[in-house]
């Protein structure tokens, strides 16, 4: 791909409301991109694009240089992949809103290798971050890569373990990938730059977001379908009820993909949610045998190569499937609202806490601003990262501020 092109793919991540669905009705109406991010208004519409997607693509293209982008990617020692390229993930690219570009920093193996995401919450007890650490560090040293999203709490903890199982048997392979919900040019939260410095150097950031996009309360959530998309299996160390890694098991279930569940005492409301996702059919495991084991046909279902604990994994073994799905369903574009205070479900859970004016539980949030109990997990933790509520523990929320 040439820059002209690769500068358009870049391009097309800047304009609001152009996703999965609609980078793929250029693509079939222009033949690529940069055809595409040069065309006439007229020949737009006639590709299939709405007026107002139009508007913003013609704006974007008036305030936006993509060699901009492309030098920044280069100076960070970043890559940024599109659907056409070989190296694109091939089993987030068999998911129906597979990103149209992933940023990477790091090593691009991280991404071919088959992988098992490690989630939970990121109030993570002494009994999760220690199981956190004992999965990942027995999943890379049987030769997986782990993904996780770098959130504070079982994120952390899984990524350290797979960072440290490498350290200590000095393997030249990939062992963790970070999926965040910003920018590959910025770490969150803050005091995980160390951590993101070593997964750079033993695996790799990813992002569906450009460079310059900072954290944001509906990032995160999003960003969830990608670190599943990536992986052939999805292991929940802990969740509460309130968690968003039962988002990421939704998208898992959606996705095709398996669901590990790890138990835990039955007093311990950190575990609930797994408790949970057994009941629901999630597998329950207790060790990291139990998952490699059960995705072994999986990969020779997929065509790829049986992790080794000798050595990185074998570029010549059985080859990946690389036929692009078609791709239907655009995440970008589903209608999200405003998720916080502007009508909608976040305003009556800041209504109900308001009216409250103390700690609520999440199940008696729930009910009193009629909402299921399996949008609020993800609602409250989107409002929490926009200052709007606190988490006071015990799975219990107040209002963080009041709305003018």
């Amino acid at each position: 791909m040439d820059e002209s092109e690769r500068g358009a793919w870049l391009a097309i991540t800047r304009v609001p409301g152009i996703g999965a669905q609609r980078t793929r009705r250029l693509l079939e109406h222009f033949g690529d991109l940069h055809r595409a991010w040069t065309a006439t208004a007229g020949s737009l519409v006639a590709s299939g694009l709405d007026r107002r997607a139009v508007d913003q693509l013609i704006a974007t293209r008036g305030a936006y240089d993509p060699r901009r982008d492309l030098d920044r990617l280069e100076t960070l020692g970043a890559t940024a992949l599109t659907w056409r390229d070989p190296e694109y993930p091939a089993p987030l690219l068999a998911v129906v809103d597979a990103p149209p570009v992933l940023f990477v920093r790091g090593r691009l193996d991280a991404l071919l290798a088959p992988s098992v995401a490690i989630v939970g919450t990121r109030r993570a007890t002494g009994y999760g971050r220690e199981q956190s650490e004992r999965f990942a560090t027995d999943l890379v040293r049987a030769g997986w890569v782990v993904a996780s999203g770098l959130a504070r709490g079982v994120d952390t903890y899984a990524h350290r373990g797979a960072v440290a199982a490498l350290s200590a048997s000095g393997a030249d392979r990939p062992g963790t990938v970070a999926v965040m919900g910003h920018g590959i040019d910025t770490v969150y939260p803050p005091e995980n730059a160390r951590l993101a410095a070593q997964i750079i150097e033993c695996g790799a950031l990813v992002s569906d977001y450009p460079l310059g996009v900072g954290p944001a309360a509906d990032h995160f959530p999003a960003r969830n379908r990608i670190i599943s998309g990536l992986s052939l299996g999805t292991l929940v160390i802990e969740a509460p009820p309130g968690s968003g890694a039962l988002i990421t098991t939704t998208y898992a279930n959606d996705q095709g993909r398996q669901v590990y569940a790890l138990p835990g005492p039955v007093s311990s409301p950190a575990s609930e949610g797994c408790h949970r996702l057994i009941q629901q059919g999630a597998r329950l495991v207790t060790s990291a045998e139990d998952i490699v084991i059960d995705l072994l046909p999986s990969l020779a279902m997929m065509g790829r190569p049986i992790p080794s604990r000798q050595g990185p994994l074998s570029p010549t073994g059985r080859t990946v499937d690389r036929q692009r799905p078609q791709l239907a369903i655009n995440f970008e574009e589903r209608d999200q609202g405003d998720a916080n205070i502007s009508g909608g479900p976040g305003s009556a859970v800041i209504q109900v806490l308001r009216d409250a004016s103390r700690p609520m539980h999440v199940d008696e949030i729930a009910r009193a601003a009629q909402i299921s109990s399996s949008e609020i997990a993800g609602l409250l933790m989107m409002l929490e990262l926009d200052g709007w509520v606190r988490d006071d523990g015990s799975l219990e929320y107040s209002l963080a501020r009041h709305p003018d």
